[in-house]
């Protein structure tokens, strides 16, 4: 995949302060793309809404599951201050992420018995990145030259 800066366009690589815009971005498409339920035309399951969301972003590690509702800083929130050479992690709170993504067979806790299939939405997230950053130096050429408000 390579690294972020070898991805960019010339006109995004010309300064620090179009990189950092650009990985932001590149960030937030990808928190996008991680919230899209299937309704939406993603690959996050959708019953309530509460898997997708219980995405958490963070610049400390990667973001606990819960069974509460999510305490901690919003994604915007993270984004908003994300620097250049910081990394990020995007997580799931929701407990049942896991199942959701990589699916389950066997018997629970509760000796309840699924055979559930994997959505894998997280892998294809990850497997858009190349294309979410491309995205994201154009959205952000495009805004900087006034073409996109």
């Amino acid at each position: 995949m390579g690294a972020f800066a070898d991805q960019l366009s010339a006109w995004g690589k010309q300064t620090e302060a179009r990189m950092e815009a650009i990985y932001r971005r590149s960030v937030k498409l990808l928190a996008d793309e991680m919230a899209t339920t299937k309704p939406q035309g993603g690959r996050v399951p959708f019953e309530s809404g509460n898997l997708a969301r219980s995405l958490v972003a963070s610049t400390q590690g990667m973001p606990k599951t819960s069974t509460a509702p999510t305490a901690g800083a919003t994604v915007g929130v993270v984004i908003a201050t994300l620097k250049l050479e910081q990394p990020v992690w995007l997580g799931y709170q929701a407990i049942y992420a896991r199942r959701q993504n990589y699916g389950f067979v066997g018997a629970d806790k509760l000796g309840r018995v699924f055979n559930q299939q994997g959505a894998h939405f997280v892998e294809y997230a990850i497997e858009m990145w190349p294309i979410i950053v491309k995205l994201a130096a154009e959205d952000t050429q495009a805004r900087a030259e006034g073409k996109i408000k």
